[in-house]
């Protein structure tokens, strides 16, 4: 799978260092506000983050709750490369680690990746495909991923020329239309990257906690065997083995375990899967993740030699 002059297609929008949102200086309003939560409630997290309006801490509680009440509706089903005859699990880590490359070199938004794997799968889920058009599934994945997601968008033609031209501008709208059809138009589904940014905050991640369990999650996008755990237990064996190896007493906060309802036992088998995935990552075939890993924009998280040299 060809990345062909990449660079010349970056998304600019994507590129332009965007100004942290002004949050009040006070923590409460001058005037009108609730005195009784003032006095007899400690201020957390989310009061902190009442007066910004990216991250709606008045809100944010009953939004992730929601959202994990709703999370299985659109994933795709553990063992369905089974039904598949061409293709196999290999065939989809090849491709999965082509669209990170891409994803990585277009500059596009973390949910854009998310949402275009999720796509891939689910559309696999149901029919059975050839060799000669995944990469055509892919890059049509990733066009719809990037209309959802995206404020400016690569052109088409240019995600044609990414494929090294082996597929038309014609074909790849084609199977756009096959992919939104066959999923009924169902896209909006939460990620674990969405999680991912809630639980971090909650844990009051540094910004190479958050990079290190990014690394983590991503990671599972490549792998197939992944697919039996839902994206907020991903996220939040993430955020616990991020814990675990930077030594943190507290492994799993009283505000992590309140937001999640998820208990130590509950998060054991994905973050044993996690693990093996950390241990095995620097032989793996494909290098992409670990490239886009290395990067000083992403602390350089994936130069950990192994697990015991992780900060």
């Amino acid at each position: 799978m060809n990345t062909h002059s990449l660079d010349l297609y970056s998304n600019k929008e994507n590129q332009i260092s965007k100004k942290t949102p002004r949050v009040a200086e006070n923590r409460f309003r001058s005037f009108g506000h609730d005195i009784t939560n003032i006095t007899l409630r400690p201020l957390d997290i989310d009061s902190q983050d009442s007066f910004d309006p990216q991250r709606l801490g008045y809100y944010a509680h009953d939004i992730f709750n929601y959202l994990q009440s709703i999370e299985k509706l659109y994933i795709p089903r553990e063992g369905y490369m089974r039904r598949q005859h061409e293709i196999n699990e290999g065939m989809r880590a090849i491709l999965i680690d082509w669209v990170i490359e891409v994803h990585l070199k277009f500059k596009l938004l973390p949910e854009t990746l998310y949402l275009a794997v999720n796509l891939i799968d689910r559309y696999l889920e149901i029919v059975n495909v050839s060799t000669s058009i995944l990469q055509l599934i892919g890059v049509s994945a990733l066009l719809i991923a990037c209309k959802y997601e995206e404020i400016y968008f690569p052109d088409i033609k240019d995600l044609a020329k990414i494929t090294d031209d082996t597929y038309t501008k014609a074909e790849i709208l084609e199977m756009e239309a096959k992919i939104l059809s066959t999923l009924q138009y169902n896209i909006t589904t939460p990620s674990s990257f969405r999680f991912l940014e809630r639980y971090s905050r909650l844990c009051e991640f540094e910004e190479k906690d958050f990079h290190f369990a990014q690394y983590l999650i991503e990671m599972t996008l490549m792998e197939y065997k992944m697919i039996k755990f839902s994206p907020s237990i991903i996220a939040i064996s993430a955020v616990y083995l991020t814990n675990k190896l930077n030594d943190v007493k507290d492994l799993l906060p009283s505000a992590l375990i309140e937001q999640t309802k998820y208990s130590k036992q509950d998060l054991k088998a994905c973050t044993k899967e996690l693990q093996l995935c950390l241990q095995n990552i620097k032989h793996a075939q494909q290098h992409a993740l670990v490239k886009k890993f290395s990067l000083p924009r992403f602390s350089e998280v994936a130069k950990s030699v192994n697990l015991g040299t992780y900060l």
